[in-house]
């Protein structure tokens, strides 16, 4: 079998780590034997030295490629630059020839379309540091071999983008962003340099321990120390974002930690989550923007760590060891883990009829385990054993047939069979059918075994589980309750299983521990030996169940597969593919843009819906550049486009070199300030008609005509005319016709700013954008032809993720602005004083309607205005409270919480899952007579909502007006009296 190309490669670092001599050929193995390749920084300047020697030698890569073993060495090299970035930065790495690129691409379903590189040399190795960010480090070598010192500069990079694209989105699940920072720690160091006092944290060993959090306190006291802070220092504490990530990597931490310690199975929430639970007596501050919650009440780990340094609150501990034994002393659980044990046998006896039970369990959850196998999703399933199997006295073996899918209207288990599926079932309804059905018993079977998809709290947080009921109605009775936790694959494992368990104690359940340990072993027997699904229930068994409650340990596949890439190879036969010249990059697949039709979209109508966020997000800010640039009438033409304009595609036709680069930190972090004016003609057809193709090719026929042209007067004067437009950056153009001695057509060309806030990623990924034109541009009238890109959290979902895919091809990153935004609106980071106000443009009036969601139709048209939201806070969430009264809060709070927060309770009913199916959205409906007036209404509503009338502004013109009056009525009198 051929090597991987991971072994070849792990060989190949192998062999320079430990300067043993490989079994095949290196060139210059001795000169390698000299640098020492330990992952320092040193390292990289003995290798920068070791190409500037070949340089002086002038070997080039051609010389290298033509040997085997000169192909070996520059694998060898570039792999140990990738690897040492990984390396340095605490992150996983996995290694792709072209092929498995180019198959790991198309299989990426984010950007919906299938990528493609370019087949040459540099996209033959490909690194994947972490879980977003890709690297190809072939493409120093031309540079290296040069001489040029770039290996500092590309690593100082590149770990700011990797430290950048691990950061944790705060507006994921609670679980999600807990997962997130803890991953920072699963090796058990903090890997994160972006991280606050992570010097501090370095000496801490995160190993879930009770010393861990001793540590931490350690860690915590000698911050408090060094830095001295008081309560004064608190609100500036929280202003810098790294330190807030501080806060919250060591509160999930503290959180977990206790919980496993204390054997309770608990939950995240957020604040959102609490608020809507407990009002205005949950306050808002950082502490509460993640709360653990417990069976019977909440804490907030979080303040252990601020309290910590700040002295906060003096009911609160102020040690993380402290926070733990209170957890262990008023939460210590009774969950009960049942792992899987090869080779075992009951020891307990058990009757007759549990030990049907227990095949029926083992036999209907091998029906879901081979249907999650194939990717498909869990469905709420019941077995129901028949009278018709007993033969004599006793209960036959498990009948696969009386497997049956549940539907809403099931009360009396008539169902269809379980290969008939319905994606519009309610699954709460479905789950509700199933406990009246186990309730009443309508057909007095001896046996029902019910399961479906829910979760379930662990001490590790909460997961996805199969939650099993199984019932035995005849002497002795049997009611127990088994959940088979799962974990879906993510970033950074394979699917996992976890063993059973059980939240029912002794009293709810009257059994023993060995009688359940007895009926978990027939259940994993009969699981692991259904018939119908044995082969495909075998193999994901072995591949992902694992034998403790743990996030971080790898599913067998994955261990698999990690010794596998281990395993030395003893000859080198890594394919590399062939330098091509002025080889252009790879570029995404074409978007079928007819796939969006602007002419059904309501522009009017989500200007006028929009709420107070959203409102500030399409406001634009206008500088002391703007106003000097002749580029000021498109902001006074705001409110107008908003009002009355249309959406239409455009196609760029020249911009700002700006434009096409990345946003720089301080533009993207502070976007009120005086940044220089970015604009950029645009062509469109003022119909909105025109295939984007033919825009694309007019275009590209304007810009090969001025080319052409050396000398103005030797073109048509019409292109003449743009060419001297074209090559001055300070003019602008509006409604400008297209050169009829090009082309005959009605499209436009003008000159529009852009608000970079309002592209996806804050520059033009793409020349092919929706804009916002006068709904009468046509008219060739001068004062309506301003144009402005359409916000972009009001594209298209498939066009905005498409727009990002060509920054990441681009730059390795996608740059979205969206989490930017968000965080700035959530912390009101993006909060502005009365002089900024008066700048930002249009201005909308107060919305005094009450606020209420979007239907579904309208959240799908909004497109990526809160798709990213999975909990938006209240309009009316409330300012950040004082810390200490929420401490003094949370004791008379807590007791409600239960009721209010509950998930899947340890009864012999649970509460159901939520996880009922959103249906897809309907198409939009072709503009009919009554949605043109609800269209004309909205406008007439939208005139009262938007203003951009400056007050102050009116004012001065008027003084103006009535001063010059004056002067013009005294110059009068004055040559009057003359005469």
């Amino acid at each position: 079998m051929k090597p991987t190309t991971a072994q070849q490669v792990n060989t190949l670092l192998y062999y320079l780590q430990t300067k043993q001599t490989p079994p095949f050929k290196i060139l210059f193995w001795e000169n390698l034997q000299k640098i020492d390749f330990d992952y320092s920084a040193n390292s990289l300047q003995q290798l920068s030295r070791f190409f500037a020697a070949m340089a002086k030698r002038h070997i080039q890569l051609p010389q290298l490629l033509a040997h085997q073993s000169g192909q070996a060495l520059i694998v060898a090299l570039a792999a140990y630059i990738a690897d040492y970035l990984a390396k340095t930065t605490g992150q996983a790495i996995a290694w792709y020839d072209y092929d498995r690129m180019l198959a790991q691409l198309a299989r990426q379903n984010k950007h919906l379309t299938q990528s493609q590189l370019p087949a040459d040399f540099y996209a033959s190795l490909t690194a994947r540091i972490g879980y977003k960010v890709y690297c190809q480090p072939l493409k120093l070598l031309p540079d290296l071999l040069q001489g040029k010192d770039v290996l500092p500069q590309f690593i100082a990079q590149m770990t700011q983008t990797v430290y950048q694209q691990s950061q944790v989105n705060l507006l994921q699940s609670s679980e999600a962003v807990c997962q997130g920072y803890l991953a920072k720690v699963k090796t058990g160091k903090l890997q994160d340099a972006a991280i606050a006092f992570s010097t501090y944290l370095a000496a801490v060993n995160f190993d879930h321990s009770r010393d861990s959090l001793v540590q931490i306190d350690e860690a915590l006291s000698a911050i408090q120390q060094a830095f001295g802070f008081t309560q004064a220092d608190y609100l500036g504490f929280l202003q810098d974002a790294s330190r807030q990530a501080f806060c919250y990597l060591l509160g999930f931490y503290i959180g977990v930690t206790s919980s496993r310690l204390a054997n309770a199975p608990v939950r995240w929430v957020s604040f959102a989550q609490m608020y809507d639970s407990l009002g205005e007596a949950f306050v808002e501050c950082l502490e509460h923007s993640f709360v653990l919650l417990f069976e019977d009440c909440y804490r907030t780990p979080m303040l252990v760590v601020t309290n910590r340094l700040f002295g906060l609150a003096g009911n609160f501990p102020t040690t993380a060891a402290e926070f733990a034994d209170i957890v262990q002393r008023q939460n210590a659980g009774h969950l009960a883990v049942y792992p899987y044990q090869d080779a075992v046998s009951a020891t307990a006896d058990l009757p007759a009829l549990w030990s049907s039970a227990m095949q029926a369990a083992g036999g209907l959850v091998a029906s879901v385990l081979s249907r999650l196998s194939q990717g498909q999703p869990i469905l709420p399933y019941v077995y129901q054993a028949h009278s018709s199997d007993n033969t004599g006295d006793e209960l036959t073996a498990f009948n696969p047939s009386n497997i049956k899918l549940l539907y809403p209207h099931d009360t009396d288990l008539d169902t269809v069979t379980a290969t008939d599926t319905d994606t519009d079932t309610n699954i709460d309804t479905v789950i509700d059918s199933l406990y009246q059905t186990l309730h009443q018993n309508p057909q007095l079977a001896p046996i029902i075994v019910g399961c479906f998809d829910s979760y379930t709290n662990l001490p590790m947080g909460r997961t996805e589980g199969v939650v099993i009921e199984i019932w035995v109605y005849e002497n002795p009775r049997l009611q127990l309750q088994l959940v088979l936790p799962y974990q879906s694959a993510n970033d950074w494992h394979s699917l996992k299983i976890y063993p059973l368990v059980s939240h029912q104690n002794g009293a709810q359940t009257a059994l023993t521990s060995e009688q359940i340990t007895a009926l978990t072993t027939h259940f994993y027997q009969a699981l692991l030996s259904a018939p119908s699904q044995n082969t495909a229930v075998k193999t994901l068994w072995q591949d992902a169940y694992v034998n403790q409650l743990d996030s971080w340990v790898l599913p067998p596949k994955d261990q698999r597969i990690q010794q596998q890439n281990a395993q030395l190879v003893t000859h080198f036969d890594f394919a590399l593919l062939p330098i091509l010249d002025n080889q252009p990059n790879g570029n995404m697949a074409a978007f079928d843009y007819s796939s969006i039709d602007w002419r059904g979209f309501d522009l009017a109508k989500h200007i006028l819906q929009a709420s107070h966020q959203e409102q500030r997000y399409l406001q634009v800010y206008v500088s002391d550049n703007l106003i000097k640039d002749e580029l000021y009438r498109q902001v006074e033409a705001t409110e107008g486009l908003y009002r009355y304009g249309k959406v239409v595609w455009g196609v760029v036709i020249k911009s700002d070199a700006a434009l096409t680069k990345p946003m720089s930190e301080e533009e993207r972090d502070t976007p009120f300030a005086n940044h220089r004016v970015s604009c950029a003609d645009i062509l469109f057809d003022p119909s909105g008609q025109a295939r984007v193709e033919d825009l694309q090719a007019k275009a590209s026929q304007l810009m090969d005509a001025i080319g052409r042209v050396n000398q103005p007067p030797n073109a048509p004067p019409d292109v003449a005319f743009y060419q001297l437009h074209y090559q001055d950056d300070t003019s602008r153009a509006f409604n400008l016709a297209y050169p009829a001695s090009i082309a005959a057509t009605n499209y436009r060309i003008t000159s529009s700013w852009i608000w970079r806030r309002h592209l996806p990623n804050g520059m033009l990924s793409n020349s092919v954008v929706p804009i916002i034109i006068h709904t009468h541009a046509y008219q060739n009238k001068a004062e309506q032809g301003e144009i402005m890109v359409l916000p972009s959290q009001l594209w298209d979902k498939a066009y905005y993720h498409y727009w990002l895919s060509l920054a990441y091809e681009q730059f390795g990153q996608d740059y979205d602005l969206l989490p930017y935004i968000h965080w700035q609106q959530k912390y009101a980071q993006d909060s502005t004083d009365a002089a900024t106000q008066k700048r930002l443009w249009p201005k909308f009036k107060p919305n005094r309607a009450t606020n209420r969601a979007p239907s579904r139709e309208q959240s799908s048209a909004i497109g990526l205005m809160s798709d990213k939201l999975e909990n938006p806070m209240s309009a009316t969430a409330k300012q950040q409270g004082s810390v200490q009264q929420a401490a003094v809060q949370q004791a008379a709070i807590q007791q409600t919480t239960e009721q209010k927060l509950a998930d899947v309770q340890p009864t012999l009913q649970p509460q159901t899952s939520q996880a009922a199916q959103t249906p897809k959205p309907m198409p939009p409906p072709s503009l009919s007579n009554e949605l043109t007036q609800q269209l004309m209404n909205d406008k007439l509503r939208l005139q009262t909502q938007l203003s951009t009338k400056d007050t102050a502004k009116d004012k001065k013109l008027l003084l103006i007006a009535i001063g010059g009056v004056l002067v013009l009525i005294i110059m009068v009198i004055l040559v009057k009296l003359m005469r």
